[in-house]
């Protein structure tokens, strides 16, 4: 119950006898207490500040519920609204009503209207019931009873139901708390991994930056983003329009790849647009288009949507593509050293973002926690200060890096100063060979000097130092050694290789040239991985392993069993036609063999028989040996009494002339 403000004011006692609350009178507003005390609810409460320890050991001021009150504001209306204040909230309100009227606040005015409306549909209806004569029921129609009982079949099953409508709708709502706090909890876990994600991104950042500065090739990055940015100054015909996304995206490209090899890096369309401060990834795709196209990187690996069995095996939905970049021998060391200041200053463009992206990342993990009740600790405070100082600082020492840094530059021959002014010569000598004067070889003109350096030669200022070895040969007239011819299957046969490993998920994370390697030394260009696929399947007999130890070896063991069978594979392979080969020359081998002893045996028997109508091998032996000690004419009468009989010679008697005719003619 409230009341309006009296024109005469009354005393604080004169206010506590009439049974309302001196405060708020003097405040404006006439409230009433409960009996027995002096004061209403929301002034009952102790107005003191206490002094509160947290769970952390810190210690805070903390007002009691209601001891708050808001500040006076010299305009406006500052009326606590009435309801409220009898039940002790500090809430303002207004008179809705016009002047005089109740000060109510938003949804005590609502909760007002909204009953008042509920009685005047009430006196509605009624109304309409007293002119049409509609009778209410005030009994149940099966039983009678003007209470529902759980033995009649209406006026229960009507009870039974308001009771099951009743407990569904409490189900419900619990399992809509239950669902928004999975919700909460994951949208807290999805911020907190994301700032875990930014964290590491920073780290190595500024571990790749800090690697540069002393030197460690873990700093090669910086040297692989300069590489791609003097290929692309050396294409450019003009310096017009705006900066390209070019440098941020293969930066990402670059420190997210091998920090060694330069291979494997994968960092994601959408992930690198984000990294890159790009607004879509429109200029994502471009910049690894053009880089491509520059010859800095390779595609190994296309990205493309997993089937449900990979998504299934890898909890991810998309393959992202892999890039191998191209190794710095391969491009121009002077004009990579020249851009070593723009590609400083893109990493630390990328620190500078990585910075504010953790930072709103960290707001938003703060403000899911405030919103579930918790704070932030003090320890985590000190943390992300100490890693925000040492990002800036990383930061700034890099772009002083790129703005002091100075490329460098050759210089003739004998040019070195500082060598030559302490020695009292205007300018140093040539490094050339200085013959001794004992005729030995010093310095050759193609190497080093291969002679001990301790013979007591005045070489001038020439004379090298003692050393513990000699130095090896070092030809720099010599021509280089030719570049190796590339095989004939690189036309083909990585193709093939992308599209088997496609196919056979076992071979996907074996790098692509060994693949590709295998796979051209065993088959031909016109093969496919579907006919490579089905010719394999029909071929052996047990089925193809899906996590083998060693994919290579097992591949090679594949193709081997599938290529050296009886049946000719549908495309000439390379390991078919050796193996036939093979067979081939194995078979002539054998068969050259048979011959060879065939023809000692037919040698050996012919040597053993005696021929007919000729010496035996007894008489040939001593023939020979006579021939070795004798002379021709002695050799003649050694033969004759050699001769063996015409009665030893199987050979049948040969009738002479004149002797008649054969017998039985």
């Amino acid at each position: 119950m409230t009341m309006t403000v009296q024109r005469t004011p009354l005393s604080a006692d004169r206010v506590v006898a009439l049974g309302y609350c001196p405060d708020c009178y003097a405040t404006g507003t006439v409230a009433l207490v409960a009996p027995g005390t002096r004061r209403c609810r929301a002034h009952l409460v102790d107005q003191r500040l206490l002094v509160e320890t947290t769970a952390t050991g810190q210690a805070r001021l903390a007002a009691p519920a209601g001891g708050r009150r808001r500040p006076v504001y010299p305009t406006g209306v500052q009326t606590p609204c009435v309801a409220c204040a009898v039940a002790g909230v500090d809430r303002q309100g207004l008179p809705r009503d016009g002047a005089g009227s109740d000060p109510l606040c938003i949804p005590c005015w609502r909760g007002r209207t909204d009953r008042q409306n509920a009685v005047e549909r009430r006196r509605l209806v009624t109304e309409l019931r007293e002119r049409l004569d509609i009778d209410e029921l005030t009994e149940c129609a099966a039983c009678g009873e003007p209470e529902p009982t759980p033995t009649c079949w209406l006026c229960g099953y009507s009870w039974l139901a308001e009771a099951r409508a009743e407990h569904e709708h409490l189900l419900t709502l619990e399992a809509a708390a239950v669902a928004t706090r999975f919700a909460q909890l994951t949208e807290m876990d999805e911020a907190r991994e994301r700032v875990s994600t930014m964290a590491a991104w920073i780290e190595r950042l500024t571990e790749t930056l800090t690697a540069f500065h002393a030197g460690d090739s873990w700093g090669r990055p910086v040297w692989l983003l300069a590489d791609l940015l003097a290929r692309d100054a050396a294409t450019r015909s003009s310096r017009r329009g705006r900066r390209s996304a070019l440098g941020m995206v293969c930066g990402v490209l670059a420190v997210n790849a091998d920090r060694r090899s330069g291979r494997r890096a994968m960092p994601g369309r959408a992930g690198t647009a984000e990294l890159a401060g790009c607004d879509n990834t429109r200029p994502v795709t471009d910049a690894w288009r053009r880089a491509e196209a520059l010859g800095w990187c390779v595609r190994v690996e296309q990205g493309r949507r997993l089937t449900y069995a990979e998504r299934c095996a890898t909890g991810r939905s998309q393959a992202r593509a892999v890039f191998d970049i191209t190794p710095l021998h391969h491009g121009d060391p002077a004009a990579q050293a020249a851009q070593i200041p723009a590609a400083l200053d893109v990493l630390a463009d990328l620190l500078d973002h990585a910075r504010t992206l953790l930072a709103a990342a960290q707001e938003r993990v703060d403000a899911l926690d405030a919103r579930a009740g918790g704070w932030v600790d003090y320890r985590e405070q000190v943390r992300r200060q100490q890693m925000r100082r040492a990002v800036a600082a990383a930061r700034d020492h890099a772009r002083d890096q790129a703005t002091n840094f100075r490329t460098p530059h050759t210089v003739s021959q004998a040019m070195s100063v500082y060598s030559s002014l302490f020695r009292g010569l205007p300018i140093s000598p040539p490094i050339t060979s200085i013959p001794s004067v004992d005729d030995r070889q010093s310095r050759r003109k193609d190497g080093a000097s291969r002679s001990s350096t301790r013979a007591a030669v005045d070489r001038g200022c020439a004379r090298p130092l003692s050393v513990q070895r000699p130095r090896p040969a070092q030809r720099h007239g010599d021509a280089s050694r030719p570049r190796r011819a590339r095989p004939e299957w690189s036309g083909w046969a990585y193709a093939l290789a992308r599209a088997v490993q496609d196919r056979w998920v076992w071979l996907r994370h074996t790098p692509l040239p060994r693949v590709a390697a295998t796979l051209g030394a065993t088959l031909g260009p016109d093969w496919t991985a579907e006919a490579l696929d089905a010719w394999v399947r029909r071929s052996r007999s047990r089925p193809v392993l899906t996590t083998p130890d060693s994919p290579v070896a097992y591949l090679r063991a594949v193709l081997e069993d599938a290529l050296t069978g009886p049946a000719a594979p549908p495309y000439p392979a390379r390991r078919h036609a050796e193996h036939r080969r093979a067979l081939v020359a194995a078979q002539a081998a054998e068969q050259h063999e048979r011959h060879t002893l065939a023809h000692a045996d037919e040698d050996d028997r012919d040597r053993v028989a005696t021929r007919p109508g000729g010496r035996s091998p007894a008489v040939e032996a001593a023939l020979a040996a006579v021939r070795a000690r004798t002379s021709g004419r002695l050799r003649r009468a050694d033969r004759a009494a050699l001769d063996v009989p015409a009665a030893e010679c199987e050979w049948p008697a040969v009738a002479q002339p004149g002797a008649g005719l054969a017998p039985g003619l």
